[in-house]
């Protein structure tokens, strides 16, 4: 072991030390180099690890070595003048021990120490006997200086191919003579630690999404050692870090700290239970006793077509077949035979991931232990734990409960239940994307209501399947109603990640499943057809109605029965103004006779929580504890009834709706099976038959014909899909099989050669459709990340291009909204959050800032309101608050101020909006009704 001189005064951390201290450089370049080295064996699934070491060339242990050092050269950029000058103190110190100073000019060329690390490091492995030449991508020594340069979460320009042997030539800034001997010492030692020996040159690119997945580990590594309460701990003893025989104690030393950093963080891969468990062992706790169909098959055929381990398991089966007791058996399989240790189950909105959160919890207590994050846009409003605070040079210094403190982290744990978009943020340009591609590629992916998404979020979709494909991860797709046009999209994409171009053609069964083998391309279906234990028969009944007393008449007729002699019935309507108008009917005819429960999203968030409980336990399950079924009674709902509640009802009445949708919703109708009911003690009342049955309500225009376009439902469908549901439904026979019926009438309403009986209507609506969905996906294209095979380390920025916050964005477009807080102003002028003033509005501490429990409080009477022309016309008491400035959170808020008068509270009108909240109700929009 050579003998090495540190100058443990060029620094690499000081910020929130005690005064006049530092870490030495080396001290944390030799942390992070034994934290990735750690976070190898203890964070990576089998499946990355083993992709990394084909991607290098090398065999996994010497992967794991090499992955190590080029963590613990990530700072190597800060052992320059320029950065050290940040400590003057330190800087005269090392500048009178023989370090050179440099102009200023020339250190502000550098720009931020992570460039600098890019910079050096190709030429630091030069020296240790790395290859330099060739094709860039082909270089692991370059590949090595882009992934040290984009440890701070953005990857930057190429090097120029000149400057990669000799970068203090181009940049003098950098520092000559004894800088360079310090980095070359560091170099040599980190080597040393790590054991890593030198790579020339790959014999294939190495690919992008090894890469970026390289790149998240440094920069988790990085993270973990920067945490606050480990430099403390450490700070006093670094300075004593002065030769080779010290870095290599000091590493020993490290080691410990680091496998205790990486436990408390919760990031220690999750232990399998040694054998793998049937399909009723795996879902004892619910219980599951006998799998059903589409659950037997794939528990006797994927396990002989796994082969070559990872790849695409398409689910399609109705609503209430049990998907997800299926996807989460197939993800168990398929971790298996890849090597991933966890789940990602991405749901379309919050209210079905929060449900899934629980569920999820549930299953891994008994089949994967391990921490589960619940990650979507509100989530910090059901954790209590604060958020990451992060330190000046932009690294988390506070580890309590480290997995929960912002989305990015949440990402990284094994178990996770989130919302789409949450994932699909792993596919936009965003700042720290590598965290997110980290992540997400240990782990099956499985996708829910995969049919629910516009064309924007599709597109955002099949990219990141694409990039799936590349990480060679598993994905379960599950769906209710997928045509075969966007199911091949699905499955192709996956395969063109993985290498395989040219398009396989997909016809989905129904109910069935199919297998996609990322090695090979190939899709493969079970020997035998896949029944189905729940087969029934829709009744559909089409009835037009004229204008709103018409509606109300009929709704009101068709509830007869169930006002007579019992039951249960959910009315869901196109807006939240006809949900609230049809509710406020029936509470005026039904007089209290019958328990009536109301549910939309322009509720304020605690009030509909609360609602959202009491409608599951009024409608729920019924063999479950917690459901208390009503003799009588009826939810009227909009469309936040359709994917995020498992509800039972003995009658649907709808208005029109794309087919998906309908079905979707008419799988809410005799939900649970007799047997079900049985165990609980219940029956069905006579009049509901033995089969479900749906009423559709389509309005009528002034000649009484079908209205696909009524002015008060607005955009919320293409009226080209409403039209193409009703002639649809129209001339099929009024009785739907499902499943048998499903499939056909799904492609159909898609399908381009449709015969319509107004064709010209048709032609132009579709035209529309058409148009809205290009545009949507040509948006999606020039937002989103290249497809990997399209990246390479001389575009590798393209992928964390972007300045926004993830945090604030959405990647549903059209879902543009504000959050509406209603407040109540008493005659003093004091301001409160609840019309009986209990709840005053939170004030700022002694520091100006809302704590977390004050904004909590506040966002829980936050309503989502669609965003307008009206927001440009608001009040100053109709702003955001000024003590809501410093929270970027609270920055879309806007306030809908009512005035106290003798009687009650009057709401302002908004511009030209009359919007008031009703305790009942939510908000009203009396705009209409005002003029």
């Amino acid at each position: 072991m050579s003998d090495e001189a540190f100058e443990c005064r060029i620094w690499g951390k000081s910020k929130r030390l005690p005064p006049g201290s530092h870490y030495p450089l080396v001290c944390h370049l030799v942390d992070t180099a034994v934290m990735a080295d750690v976070l190898w064996d203890a964070y990576l699934s089998r499946s990355q690890r083993r992709v990394i070491a084909e991607a290098l060339g090398v065999g996994e242990d010497a992967a794991r070595r090499v992955v190590a050092f080029w963590a613990g050269l990530h700072d190597v950029g800060k052992a320059v003048p320029g950065w050290q000058a940040g400590r003057g103190d330190l800087a005269v110190a090392v500048t009178a021990a023989g370090f050179p100073e440099v102009p200023m000019a020339d250190a502000a060329a550098l720009g931020r120490h992570e460039a600098s690390s890019q910079l050096l490091v190709p030429s630091l492995l030069g020296g240790l006997g790395w290859g330099l030449e060739g094709q860039r991508d082909r270089v692991p020594a370059v590949v090595a200086g882009m992934v040290a340069g984009g440890h701070h979460g953005r990857y930057g320009e190429p090097t120029r191919a000149g400057v990669v042997a000799d970068p203090v030539a181009a940049f003098p800034g950098l520092g000559g003579g004894r800088w360079a001997e310090q980095r070359e010492a560091m170099a040599r030692v980190l080597a040393a630690v790590t054991g890593a020996t030198a790579i020339t040159v790959v014999g294939e690119r190495i690919p992008a999404g090894v890469i970026t997945v390289v790149t998240g580990l440094v920069v988790l590594a990085d993270w973990l050692v920067s945490q606050e309460d480990h430099l403390l701990a450490r700070v006093d003893k670094a300075g004593r870090v002065v030769d080779t025989a010290a870095v290599h104690a000091w590493a020993a030393e490290s080691r410990t700290h680091a496998q205790d950093l990486v436990a408390d963080a919760g990031l220690t891969v999750p232990e399998l239970p040694e054998e793998a468990p049937s399909f009723t062992d795996m879902f004892s706790y619910v219980p599951i006793t006998t799998p059903n169909q589409v659950q037997s098959s794939i528990a006797e055929h994927l396990p002989g077509m796994l082969g070559g381990g990872s790849g695409l398991l398409l689910v399609t089966a109705p609503t209430g077949d049990g998907k997800t007791e299926a996807a989460l058996f197939g993800a168990s399989l398929l971790g298996r035979a890849c090597g991933t240790h966890g789940v990602y189950v991405a749901l379309p909105t919050m209210a079905t991931t929060n449900q899934m959160h629980g569920r999820l919890k549930e299953w891994a207590r008994q089949n994967l232990p391990g921490a589960v994050t619940r990650l979507h846009g509100m989530e910090w409003m059901h954790d209590p734990e604060p958020r990451v605070v992060h330190g000046d040079d932009g690294v988390s210094v506070e580890a309590t409960r480290w997995l929960r403190q912002s989305n990015r982290h949440g990402l990284l744990a094994h178990l996770n239940a989130g919302t789409i978009d949450q994932a699909l943020l792993s596919v936009l340009p965003l700042g720290f994307g590598q965290l997110r591609h980290l992540g997400l590629s240990g782990k099956t992916l499985i996708v829910d209501e995969a049919h629910s998404y516009d064309a924007f979020t599709h597109a955002l979709l099949l990219r990141l399947l694409e990039w799936c494909g590349a990480w060679q991860v598993p994905v379960v797709v599950l769906s209710a109603t997928l045509t075969g046009e966007s199911a091949a999209g699905l499955v192709n994409a996956y395969r063109s990640g993985a290498g395989h171009t040219r398009p396989e053609r997909i016809e989905p069964a129904y109910p069935g499943w199919s297998f996609t083998d990322q090695a090979t391309g190939a899709t493969h279906v079970p020997s035998a057809p896949v029944g189905t234990d729940r087969g029934r028969d829709l009744r559909v009944e089409m009835v037009t109605t004229r204008g709103t007393q018409d509606r109300q008449r009929v709704i009101l007729a068709e509830l007869q029965p169930l006002v007579r002699d019992g039951g249960c019935a959910a009315v869901i309507c196109t807006t939240v103004a006809h949900a609230q108008a049809t509710f406020r009917h029936l509470v005026a005819e039904l007089r209290g006779t019958v328990d009536l429960h109301l549910l939309h999203a322009r509720l304020p968030a605690h009030q509909r929580d609360s609602y959202t409980t009491r409608a599951e336990s009024a409608f729920g399950r019924v063999n479950k504890a917690t459901t208390v079924r009503p003799e009588r009674g009826i939810i009227v709902a909009t469309q936040v009834i359709e994917q995020s509640l498992d509800l039972d009802f003995d009658l649907i009445i709808s208005d029109l709706a794309p087919l998906a949708l309908l079905l979707q919703r008419a799988g809410r109708a005799f939900r649970h099976g007799p047997d079900t009911w049985a165990a609980a003690g219940l029956t069905r009342p006579a009049w509901a038959g033995t089969d479900p049955r749906m009423v559709v309500l389509t309005p009528a225009d002034t000649n009484g014909a079908p209205n696909f376009a009524p002015p008060t439902w607005g955009s919320v469908y293409p009226p080209s899909l409403l039209q193409r549901t009703w002639e649809l439904l129209d001339r099929h026979p009024h009785t739907i099989n499902i499943p048998g019926d499903v499939q056909t009438l799904v492609n159909a309403v898609y399908d381009p050669a449709f015969t319509s009986s107004n064709p010209d209507t048709l032609l132009a609506t579709d035209r529309d459709r058409t148009t809205d969905d290009t545009l949507r996906r040509a948006l999606a294209d020039l937002a989103m990340i290249p497809s990997p095979r399209r990246v390479h380390t001389g575009n590798l920025h393209r992928l964390t291009a972007s300045d926004a916050d993830p945090d604030l964005i959405t990647t549903r477009l059209g879902a543009n909204s504000v959050n509406l807080i209603p407040t109540f102003h008493d005659t003093g002028n004091e301001i409160w959050l609840d019309p009986e003033h209990t709840m005053p509005l939170p004030q700022p501490g002694a520091r100006g800032r809302l704590t977390r429990a004050q904004i909590r409080t506040l966002m829980s009477y936050a309503v989502p309101m669609r965003a307008g022309g009206w927001l440009t016309q608001l009040t100053p008491d109709q702003q955001p608050h000024p003590t809501w400035a410093t929270e970027p959170r609270l920055t879309n808020l806007v306030r809908l101020p009512h005035y106290q008068t003798s009687a009650s509270h009057e709401p302002a009108p908004i511009g030209s909006r009359q919007l008031r909240l009703h305790p009942a109700l939510g908000i009203v929009d009396d705009t209409h009704t005002t003029r």
